[in-house]
């Protein structure tokens, strides 16, 4: 085809191509707005989730007066003609920005004497001699961890190992705690709490009905040793009223501690539940296994149990 009629066919296919293309670049640019809403909304929630502020919706552009001018209704109008239903995502705020109408109110921290378990076993009343001791301390943490007892000091728990805490990682728990509201290591509060941001809902308990791992906080035991000295600080949380603390204790005080609930205040003469409601009482993190095992290894209570089955 020549002359005219091909000339026309050309700008035909042209004007075609121009609007393709037109149409590639309009789709792109929506698509790019819409990464950026996407990527806005997940900051905003990463944010509020580390227990920060919604900085991307209130101090972006001028802080909360040029965010007010973009809100209209319930929604934020964003360039392109999209906007964010922000109530899909937060809560309305108030009259500060800052302020979120579902805020759990303050638990004043309890003041129940912190009980710890004893530094060193006493043998009398207890129906075991020292080398008895000795030896149900072995099997106990044989069975309870695979490991000899010397060894329990460098044990470091899994993660799968929820209620086992070594001294160091309690040591962690302690300097999150204590900076949660300041930051540390060279971080400010936000980005202290996003760092460490699995500890947001124990840090924050949503009611006063806590949870077993809600609630926790910081207490000082007074020393035994050193009158007037400086008082160790442990890592406690609420116990489930909220009405007093129980500590957290490490690997190597867990044999300590049922020893002397067991042996020594109930005489190897209260089951597993008693003695788990006595745990319960004075300690955060001691599960029905760990008492379990205690019991079955219990040299007193292994051999009552024999005597009574030969009867």
């Amino acid at each position: 085809v020549e002359g005219p009629q091909r000339d026309a066919a050309l700008l035909t296919a042209l004007r075609d191509c121009r609007r393709e293309l037109e149409g590639a670049e309009a789709g792109a640019e929506a698509a790019r707005i819409r990464l950026a809403e996407a990527k806005d909304t997940f900051n905003c929630a990463a944010e509020l989730l580390s227990g920060g502020s919604p900085s991307s919706l209130w101090d972006s552009g001028g802080g909360p007066t040029a965010a007010k001018e973009e809100i209209n209704s319930n929604t934020v109008k964003r360039e392109g003609g999209l906007s964010l239903d922000i109530d899909q995502h937060f809560k309305r705020p108030k009259t500060n920005p800052l302020e979120f109408e579902t805020v759990p109110p303050p638990i004043v921290i309890p003041t129940n004497l912190i009980h710890m378990p004893p530094t060193h076993i006493e043998t009398a009343g207890a129906l075991m001699s020292a080398e008895d001791v000795a030896s149900h301390r072995e099997n106990f943490y044989q069975k309870l961890l695979g490991i000899p007892s010397d060894a329990v000091a460098n044990y470091t728990p899994g993660l799968n190992q929820a209620n086992l805490r070594s001294k160091a990682q309690l040591l962690d728990g302690i300097h999150i705690v204590k900076h949660w509201d300041t930051g540390a290591d060279g971080l400010d509060a936000a980005a202290f709490r996003s760092k460490h941001k699995t500890w947001y809902t124990k840090m924050k308990p949503l009611s006063h009905k806590l949870g077993r791992r809600t609630g926790i906080h910081l207490r000082t035991v007074e020393p035994h040793h050193s009158p007037g000295g400086e008082g160790e600080i442990v890592l406690c949380r609420y116990s489930k009223d909220g009405s007093k603390s129980t500590v957290y204790i490490d690997v190597t005080q867990l044999y300590n501690a049922l020893y002397e609930v067991h042996c020594l205040e109930h005489g190897h003469l209260r089951g597993k539940d008693a003695v788990k409601g006595r745990m319960d009482d004075l300690y955060a993190n001691v599960p029905d296994s760990q008492v379990k095992t205690f019991l079955e290894t219990c040299p007193v209570c292994v051999e009552r149990r024999r005597m009574h089955h030969d009867v």
